[in-house]
Formats: C-alpha cells, structure tokens, sequence
C-alpha cells in the first residue's frame, strides 16, 4: 500500500514509485524514514539519495543502489553537472542487478538519431507487445517492471521495450517528444516488420499510446496505463476556474508574458510545478512556460478518438495526482468506434488508487496480463 514518508506530494510520490519493492523490507523501509528528514529541497534530495546510492553499491546491493540512484536523478536538469554520472551510476547498477539473458538490445532509426530498444523474445510466441513509458521515465524502468511484474508469464508475448522521442537516451541524443507517437510506433513496426502487434504507454503513455493506435491499424490492443486524455489536465487539474480562464488567452502577447512571470514566481517555492515546467521545456525543447503550455495543447484525444478501433484497456485511480477522476468515463465514453473497451478505477481500499497504481503496481498488472490473455 501507498506510503506517506513527507509532507511534499512529488516528492513521496516519486519514493513509492521507485521503492515500492521494498515495501516489506524493514531495513529499507527505517533508512528511509531516517533519510527523508534530511530532505529540504531539490538539492537535499539529490544528496540524500546519492549518498544511499554510493553505500548500497559498496554494499554490492545493486537493486537498491540503482533505486536510490534513479531517485538521486530524478529531478537533475539534462544541464546538471551530476546529471551525466548520476544517470551512469543508475544505469550500471541496475544492469548488474538483473539477468540480461533473455534480454537484446537494439537501435531503430528514426529522424537521423537511434531510439533505444529491448527486445525480450520467447519460443514459440506468436504476439508482440510494444511497451513505452511517458513524461519522465527511463527503459530501465520499463525492462524492470516487465521482470517482476509477471509480463513474462505471457508465453505467447515476445515484448518490445522502447524510449520514445524526448524519452531517456532518445531525449539526450536530441530527440524532442511529439504528441504524434504514431510515428515513432510505425518507425518500430516497419524495422521488425510487424504485421500486428499490441501497444502499451505508461503515465503520460497512456495518451501516446492511445494516439498512436488512433493512427496505426496494425495495433490490435491497445493499453493506457493509465488513463490520460489530455495532457494539460496535469498543470490545470488544481487550478481555479479563473486561472485556466486566463490561460485560454496564452496567444495573446502580453498575456503570455503575465503568464510566464507568474509562473516563474509560483515554481521558486512549488517542486511539483518547478519539474513539470523543467522537465517540460526539456522533453519538447521549449524556452519558457507558455511555449510549453501551447505544446502540451497538442498532446489531447480531442477530435480524434473516433479513430481507435481496437480493444482498449483504460485504468485509472481515484487519487491520481496527475489526471482527473473524471477522465476515464470520459474517455471511454468517446471510444465510440473501439472494438471494445474495458475500464477499471483502482480505489483506496484496492491499494492501487494512485498515478498508474504505485503502492500495488501488481494490480494494474494482473488486469493488464488478464486483458491480453482474452
């Protein structure tokens, strides 16, 4: 279940998501407690989880040490001196974390730069499941929850784990995000020569996906975990009526620039609105908040969701932090031409009520393996 470590809502969002396997581990779970009281800021967090990194490394207990690593990560700018070996120190601890036996890695061209690939195969499969994350994940976590989330109980899958345009290695080789992922998924489809495959998207994923099988007719099933109609419901969900009303007004010049210094001010003491800024202008290769803003009014089903006809898997959760409540009824309320459409909200007393179910991430993959059985 969801754990409650600080009193910053980014900020223990981010501990469950990464540590959620370590639920049961008292050692863990007291050094965490411990270390989150020296956690002040952005720069405190880097330290705190940088330093955990280093003694579980020494420690030879890699899992860990790339958790804490990632966690150190997590909120680094691509510009931040410590980025480049922090991401390093992830990466390589958590590779020798794992078994790569079954594990191929991979490279497929797309606009003169590599998108990175995994490939897991198993005999005898005769399905593919294509897998991507969203706004700020990284392949690795993609490859982890495949491993111990039960995908690989799915014999008749092989799965294609990718990052995407403005996603992990993609975003540093300088690939920015676009709301058109049907055009990196068609990219991985034509370079294995995929006649059919499934399709899931992770957090903002959920809407990549969607728009991608929107587009792409060789997607059969198409999963968003979780549900995510419209991007900018994640900067406006807590908003007053009276701010998104402004916000309607961005085109206008001098608006925007009010716009702008207003939300320069409110991120100086907002870690939650400082990184969905940051991280922003860094995934789509925007300058400022408002060319942000008008990018992310791309990245909506608006219009198009007539154009899904596959059977779709919508999930969601009644606390989610990052999208309404609301938008799972209407989202499949709109799939008016989906082969079929099956939608599940996680509660609280599910344990999975949280952004794409962290705090009992098994939930979320038991409907997802139960969806693709069918």
């Amino acid at each position: 279940m969801f754990k409650s470590y600080i009193n910053n809502e980014q900020f223990n969002f981010q501990i469950n998501r990464f540590l959620e396997p370590y639920y049961a581990n008292v050692s863990v779970q007291q050094t965490i407690k411990k270390s989150v009281s020296k956690i002040t800021d952005e720069k405190s967090w880097y330290t705190v989880w940088k330093q955990l990194g280093l003694v579980e490394e020494k420690n030879g207990q890699n899992a860990l040490a790339s958790a804490y690593y990632q966690l150190a990560d997590f909120f680094l700018s691509e510009s931040d001196p410590h980025k480049n070996e922090t991401y390093a120190a992830f990466r390589k601890t958590f590779y020798k974390s794992i078994s790569m036996s079954k594990i191929a890695f991979d490279t497929v061209p797309y606009d003169g730069i590599n998108l990175p690939v995994a490939k897991l195969e198993q005999p005898g499969a005769t399905k593919t499941l294509l897998f991507h994350g969203g706004f700020d994940s990284y392949l690795e976590e993609i490859i982890r929850l495949t491993l111990n989330e039960g995908l690989l109980d799915l014999k008749n899958y092989n799965f294609i784990l990718f990052e995407g345009p403005g996603q992990g290695q993609a975003l540093k080789n300088g690939l920015a995000m676009t709301h058109e992922w049907e055009k990196p998924v068609r990219k991985i489809l034509d370079y294995y020569d995929l006649k059919h495959a499934d399709l899931m998207g992770m957090s903002l994923g959920g809407y990549l996906a969607m728009r991608a099988a929107a587009f792409e007719p060789r997607i059969d099933k198409v999963i968003a975990f979780d549900v995510y109609y419209s991007m900018l419901d994640s900067l406006t969900m807590k908003l007053p009526q009276t701010s998104i009303n402004v916000l309607a007004q961005i085109n206008n010049p001098l608006v925007a620039a009010k716009i702008d210094a207003v939300l320069d001010k409110a991120s100086k003491g907002n870690v939650d609105l400082a990184f969905k800024i940051r991280k922003g202008n860094e995934i789509m290769h925007t300058n400022k908040a408002t060319n942000l803003i008008k990018n992310v009014q791309k990245y909506t089903l608006a219009g198009i969701e007539n154009h899904v006809r596959q059977d779709v898997l919508l999930l969601a959760g009644s606390h989610d932090m990052y999208v309404p409540t609301s938008a799972l009824d209407f989202e499949a309320a709109k799939l008016v031409n989906a082969k079929s459409v099956t939608k599940i909200m996680f509660d609280e007393q599910s344990g999975g009520e949280r952004h794409c179910q962290v705090g009992n991430k098994k939930l979320a993959f038991d409907k997802i393996k139960q969806f693709l059985k069918e």
